[in-house]
């Protein structure tokens, strides 16, 4: 069995880089050493760490952030495009085990729709604990909220005296409706937020990808972009809440779009993955290492540099130094 020396960094809090999709995939066929000499470094957005590995990198992302192959050889992410052999689009609630039974749920949600609606006591349910999105988000909730109180159980406008809920989908449950909105909004960034909702058995009132429908079904939920204002949106949620026959239309819907198979999502990831490191080392390199490649890559180290610099005298200042100096970039 080949041994293969790799690393995470920059990757969400809670990751666990002993325990965990990637890993599961690349111990199949691998003997995997967690190294800091690696030969494969798998990193993410929240640290810039990965810029001092020498090394074959795959760029592996969450968030709305665009792969930028100068700086990667490989990338997985949300963006719909072809790359050679370089990228794979794979959001990761498809595969990754914490959201195994969401999906499961998700993927059976139109199967008993008179069961679930028979269990519906409240009308719609909000569960964010992030505040920094974009402003439609509040302003659905707040739009939504006039006709009939929303239910927040998370940080974000909790109605629940601060305390959060423990179980998302238990919580959503017993709602007719879920306000599912994604952080921003980009073609192809489609998190687990509107996946989450089908699997509660709500409807979800979604706002955010306009290639939405590509993933999933468009009768299956409320899409907020199809209508011209945030009045006429209320109105027709209010329709669908007091029409049973209607409700039950959106419910007996497949979750997903018959463009997708989010069965094929694993099997893809595995190919990828498996077709990185089952190369030579030097043979996986696909990023430019030599003059420009170079070049670049020693201009974003001298940024790296100077703006930590820069975030250590803000602390000891108390002034946005940064904010100045990067509002200023555009003037």
């Amino acid at each position: 069995m080949k041994t293969i020396k790799i690393k995470f960094t920059g990757f969400w809090k809670n990751f666990n880089e002993n325990d965990n999709f990637i890993l599961d995939i690349l111990k199949k066929n691998y003997e995997v050493v967690l190294s800091e000499t690696p030969e494969y470094l798998f990193y993410s957005v929240f640290n810039d760490d990965y810029i001092k590995y020498d090394c074959v990198r795959i760029f592996v992302t969450g968030e709305n952030i665009c792969p930028d192959f100068q700086m990667c050889d490989y990338a997985i992410g949300f963006e719909r495009m072809e790359f050679e052999d370089r990228y794979l689009r794979c959001p990761f609630y498809f595969v990754m085990k914490e959201y195994r039974e969401d999906l499961d749920a998700a993927l059976k949600k139109h199967l008993n729709a008179e069961m679930t609606l028979a269990g519906k006591t409240e009308f719609c349910s909000f569960v964010y604990s992030n505040a920094d999105a974009d402003e439609m988000r509040t302003e659905i909730f707040r739009a939504v909220n006039q006709y009939k109180n929303i239910n927040a159980g998370g940080k974000v406008f909790n109605t629940y005296q601060g305390k959060r809920v423990d179980s998302k989908r238990e919580f959503e449950r017993k709602h007719k409706f879920s306000i599912a909105c994604e952080n921003s909004r980009h073609n192809g960034y489609i998190t687990e937020k509107i996946m989450q909702a089908f699997a509660a058995g709500t409807i979800p009132i979604y706002w955010g990808a306009a290639d939405i429908t590509r993933d999933y079904n468009e009768r299956a939920f409320i899409n907020v972009t199809d209508f011209p204002s945030l009045e006429e949106l209320v109105a027709y949620v209010k329709r669908v809440d007091e029409d049973d026959e209607l409700y039950l239309k959106y419910l007996s819907e497949p979750a997903f779009s018959e463009k997708i198979q989010p069965e094929k999502m694993q099997e893809k990831l595995e190919q990828f993955i498996t077709h990185i490191v089952e190369q030579s080392v030097e043979a996986a390199y696909r990023r430019n290492r030599v003059f420009w490649g170079k070049s670049y890559q020693r201009r974003y180290w001298v940024y790296k540099r100077a703006h930590g610099f820069l975030m250590k005298l803000q602390k000891i200042t108390g002034r946005k130094v940064i904010e100045k100096i990067e509002g200023g970039m555009y003037e």
